[in-house]
C-alpha cells in the first residue's frame, strides 16, 4: 500500500473565497488596440482588467449606482 500522503483532496486547502465575485467577460478589439491595452497595463503594473477598471472608473460607479438604489428603497 502506499504510505504517501500528498496529492487529491484535502479539508480545507485550496483558495479561499474572497468577498468579490468574479466574472469572465470578452471583448474584441483589433489585434493593434490589443497590444497597446497590454503594454499600458504592464507599463503601470497591472492586469489588464484592473486597467480596464481604474480607467472606466468602474468600481466608483458600482457604488454610486448602488447608493442610488438604496436611497430609493429608503422612500
Amino acid at each position: 500500500m502506499n504510505e504517501r500522503n500528498w496529492g487529491g483532496k484535502r479539508k480545507g486547502a485550496g483558495r479561499k473565497k474572497g468577498e468579490v465575485e468574479y466574472q469572465t467577460f470578452s471583448v474584441v478589439l483589433p489585434k493593434e488596440e490589443v497590444e497597446l491595452l497590454r503594454r499600458e497595463a504592464k507599463g503601470q503594473k497591472m492586469t489588464v482588467s484592473r486597467f480596464i477598471s481604474k480607467y472606466l472608473h468602474l468600481a466608483e460607479a458600482v457604488e454610486i449606482e448602488k447608493a442610488g438604489k438604496e436611497g430609493v428603497q429608503e422612500l
